[in-house]
This record gives structure tokens, C-alpha cells and sequence, in this order.
């Protein structure tokens, strides 16, 4: 199957961010990635589980549920674009509060098993989307936060989120050794 231009973009863009967000955890041992720059503020270890919670509850919306949700045809106004998903996503002068399904639980059990999880996930995602021909563009779900996103608009956020809390993990480990 052939990967259309825009696919391949997103598809460019998962793998990119994952690859980034791997890279700051690397080298990371389990202790350092518990410590917590600051009151109230998550631990890297906290932060890659947040990561990795919401990559999969995508990855599990669009291979399981987006092709079973056809949007209706655009109304007049229209929804966030593409290009606003990726500013407000990198946009780390402010805090966004998470949605508390997604919050870190320590779920997972250790930042080995985080990565893991993270890119099992991020495997199984990319896999879908090149086996995929389906116009995401013409399937959606809300999003808690954004409204309404496509399945296009879905991947991008997958991404950009990703490369947001990649930032927030590299911030906690320069503060950490700051100290």
C-alpha cells in the first residue's frame, strides 16, 4: 500500500518525537527518574507514565474506534486546526492540568516497564497507520480538552504531546542536577 504524503508526515512525526522521548529518558536510572524537581511537580518517571497512559488511550481510539466514528459533513465553523493542536501542544509557558484518568499511578511498576509499554504502543500505532487507507480526515472523536479532532488531527496530537512532555523530562532532569 502506498503511504500518502500526509500520512507519511504523521508518521514521521510519531516516530521523531517517540525516538526524542526515548532519548531523554536514556541513561536514566530508576531512583533519579522518581525524584521530583519540586513540590507538586511529577518526577520524570511520572511524566513518561503520563506519556505512555496517553499514547496508548489514542492508540487504542484510533486501531480500535476511529473508523467506526464517520464525522459529519464540516460545519460552518471550523474545528481546531492542525497547525493550533501543535502550538498549544509545545507550548510549555503553561501548565496544563491532565485529565485524571491519565494522571500517573505508577501503573506500570518502573520506568524500564514504561518504556517498554511506550514503545510497544508507539509499534502498534505506526503499524496501524500504514496498513491503514482510510481518509482519517473523515472520522473523529472528542478530545476532553480541544473538541473535536480527526483522525489526522489525533496522530498530530499523539505526536505533539509526546514532544511536549520529551521538553517537561528534560526540564525535571536539568533541575534535578541543578540541585
Amino acid at each position: 500500500m502506498t503511504v500518502s504524503p500526509r500520512r507519511e508526515m504523521v508518521l514521521q512525526e510519531i516516530d521523531a518525537t517517540g525516538n526524542g522521548f526515548l532519548a531523554a529518558l536514556a541513561g536514566l536510572g530508576e531512583a533519579e527518574a522518581l525524584v521530583k524537581p519540586a513540590e507538586g511537580k511529577w518526577s520524570v518517571a511520572e511524566t513518561a507514565e503520563h506519556t505512555t497512559v496517553v499514547l496508548q488511550s489514542i492508540t487504542k481510539l484510533v486501531t480500535k474506534k476511529l473508523l467506526g466514528l464517520p464525522l459529519p459533513p464540516r460545519e460552518s465553523s471550523p474545528r481546531i486546526t492542525d497547525d493550533q493542536i501543535v502550538r498549544l501542544m509545545f507550548d510549555r509557558s503553561r501548565v496544563r492540568p491532565a485529565p485524571e484518568a491519565v494522571n500517573p499511578t505508577g501503573r506500570y511498576g518502573s520506568l524500564v516497564a514504561t518504556i517498554a509499554v511506550f514503545t510497544t504502543t508507539r509499534a502498534e500505532l505506526e503499524a496501524w497507520i500504514r496498513a491503514t487507507d482510510a481518509d482519517l480526515r473523515e472520522y473523529g472523536s472528542p478530545h476532553p480538552i480541544l473538541g473535536t479532532l480527526d483522525g489526522v488531527q489525533w496522530l498530530l496530537f499523539a505526536a505533539a504531546h509526546t514532544e511536549r512532555h520529551t521538553r517537561q523530562i528534560r526540564e525535571v532532569r536539568e533541575a534535578v542536577a541543578a540541585r
